[in-house]
């Protein structure tokens, strides 16, 4: 990494001159001009008399978090040339044990490297991507009217980057998400940003994002109805047309589109279902009027939309509790209602070979991994069937599959076979034919080595979640332009623990739960696109955790005992886990659709 240190104040200026400009307050504001959601002293930072050269760099960094006024907070700690010529870097790295280390000194001059851990790199589109390297910055400060001011500040490597304190960054801003439509139109898909939106600008800044369409990662994975053109046009406004506090308690929201490519009713619901879960995800309240060049985006709704009229849509809908839960018992596929264990009508339920099943998302269709060696020996095979039917085998492995994870469509199941080979099924629900293709998964094996040992597809289909030999990944699902499915994106779960990762499941569109090879925290929630870790309560459990399985509300693991539960809603705050007795002992295992 190339660091250049700036050793006089001519030099220090012409960097300090020479950034980017940021955004100004007719763009989405989120490295700019951005108050934060609420007031607090700390937005008020600014260089504390007589304060030490390294007490003066830490303040910078924590007043980097505060974009009001142009950085106003951050500009405090320049010299005044250099406050005024200060050009915003339209890139951040948010960072964490942050060193000062004094370099060449004089009386009226100090040369210091700023070292600190990197968490995330934050965009100009509010993405913030997790990262654990490291990084250093040179700064030079020199004495104006005997207070400590900067002077000149260098790149981060080869870039101009904002260095934000993460503990302030996160007292500022908030992670919201925007939803965009998966390649089938059925659900919607999470894309978090960060904003640090007062309440009354919270509705425009995510309104303006969500018509610059979704993240550089997911473009080529879900489909975008504003097109490239896309604008709000005017200001965004309460329902009734005042652009004071939309969205706030019950005045609703109206936004006025233009430049939308098409109108249909099919697109119209797109829309109206991206702005409405995008807003009232982020308590912004409706009801909600969308037009477009003035006029309703559908007649039957000019008074507004709801979360009701888009409920199809929801990004929060799970079938979860109209299936519910099933299991593999000693190799048995079996259905799990209260205190009855049932094994499932058909050649599953009869079996003793079972290790693993997936459940399609209505819980019609059903993938089942079976032993297929001789005499125990080495071997498997896929089996694909309507749920308490005839299944059909349609694979065989000289040696092992994940566990099968559907699309949610019912048509297509995944699976790995011997750790490497990542194969798609594709069920014609009208003739019932089975065909396969391999999935490119060469990115895979370039990001982590080792065998694949777990695969998940989300509820929406679009992202993967996969244990690389103990390590947790996730990644995009795409199709290229020739048609063949791929694996992109990949990038590691960023955690503050060992890996040791043997097992993960979805328990949402943007966190998903994993099980570990570790008495120390087994089982960890965790929200990859934000670097943010939960470890579960581990109370009662006797690791290691084998498998996951997840719902909105519960999460399952299997240990040496058996399957446990434990409530995960908002307002459930259970301690520890309670055993699943009908699943207890034997070889068990929980299965939940996806």
């Amino acid at each position: 990494m190339t660091r250049r240190l700036l050793a006089v104040a001519l030099v220090g200026l012409l960097l300090l001159a020479g950034c980017s400009n940021i955004p100004d307050s007719t763009n989405p504001r989120v490295i700019g001009d951005l108050g934060g959601g609420t007031t607090t002293p700390d937005r008020d930072l600014g260089p504390r008399r007589d304060a030490q050269p390294e007490t003066i760099v830490r303040d910078f960094l924590k007043a980097n978090a505060v974009a009001d006024g142009n950085y106003a907070a951050s500009r405090k700690f320049l010299v005044q040339n250099g406050a005024s010529n200060w050009q915003v870097p339209k890139q951040a790295v948010v960072v964490k044990d942050i060193d000062v280390l004094p370099g060449e000194r004089s009386a009226n001059l100090i040369k210091a490297t700023i070292r600190a851990q990197a968490t995330g790199f934050f965009g100009a589109d509010g993405t913030l991507e997790p990262t654990t390297q490291s990084i250093t910055q040179n700064v030079q400060l020199v004495q104006v009217d005997g207070q400590w001011r900067i002077q000149g500040l260098s790149s981060v490597g080869e870039t101009p980057m904002l260095v934000i304190d993460t503990t302030q960054f996160r007292s500022v801003y908030r992670r919201h998400l925007l939803y965009f439509p998966d390649p089938t139109g059925r659900t919607l898909v999470p894309d978090a940003r960060w904003l640090a939106s007062p309440r009354p600008k919270l509705a425009a800044d995510l309104l303006m994002l969500l018509v610059r369409g979704p993240r550089a990662s997911l473009k080529d994975a879900v489909l975008n109805p504003f097109g490239s053109s896309a604008a709000v046009r005017g200001a965004v406004t309460d329902a009734q047309g005042d652009q004071r506090d939309p969205g706030v308690g019950f005045a609703g929201v109206h936004v006025d589109f233009t430049g939308l490519p098409r109108v249909e009713p099919d697109v119209a619901k797109l829309v109206a279902g991206q702005v409405v879960w995008s807003l009232s995800g982020a308590e912004v309240q409706g009801p909600y009027v969308i037009t477009v060049d003035g006029t309703p985006l559908d007649e039957k709704h000019q008074a507004g939309w709801n979360p009701n009229d888009v409920a199809s849509l929801s990004p929060n809908a799970s079938s979860d509790l109209a299936v519910g839960l099933h299991g593999v018992l000693d190799g048995r596929f079996v259905k799990v209602s209260g205190s009855q264990v049932t094994p499932v009508a058909g050649p599953l339920g009869a079996s003793t070979s079972i290790r693993s099943v997936g459940l399609s998302s209505s819980g019609r269709q059903v993938a089942a991994v079976l032993d297929a060696g001789a005499r125990g020996g080495p071997g498997t095979s896929l089996m694909l069937g309507p749920y308490g039917g005839v299944p059909t085998q349609v694979l065989t492995a000289a040696v092992s599959m994940t566990r099968p994870s559907w699309t949610p469509d019912d048509t297509g199941v995944w699976t790995v076979v011997d750790g490497a080979r990542v194969v798609k099924f594709r069920l014609d629900q009208t003739t019932g034919e089975v065909s396969s293709s391999d999935v490119d998964s060469g990115e895979v094996a370039a990001a982590a080595p080792g065998p694949i040992t777990e695969l998940r597809l989300s509820r929406d289909g679009v992202r993967v979640a996969l244990v690389v030999g103990g390590r947790a990944l996730v990644g995009v699902v795409q199709t290229t332009p020739t048609g063949q499915t791929r694996i992109a994106h990949l990038q590691s779960v960023i955690t503050d623990r060992e890996p040791a990762a043997s097992s993960i499941d979805w328990q949402s569109g943007d966190q998903f739960v994993v099980g570990r090879n570790t008495s120390d925290s087994p089982v960890l929630m965790v929200r990859y696109d934000a670097g943010d870790t939960t470890p579960l309560p581990s109370r009662n459990l006797s690791p290691p955790v084998t498998s996951v399985a997840a719902s909105i509300s519960t999460v399952y693991a299997t240990d040496s005992s058996g399957v446990w539960e434990i409530g995960v809603a908002p307002d459930n705050d259970a301690q520890y886990w309670s055993q699943v007795d009908r699943l207890a002992g034997g070889r068990a295992n929980p299965v939940l659709p996806g």
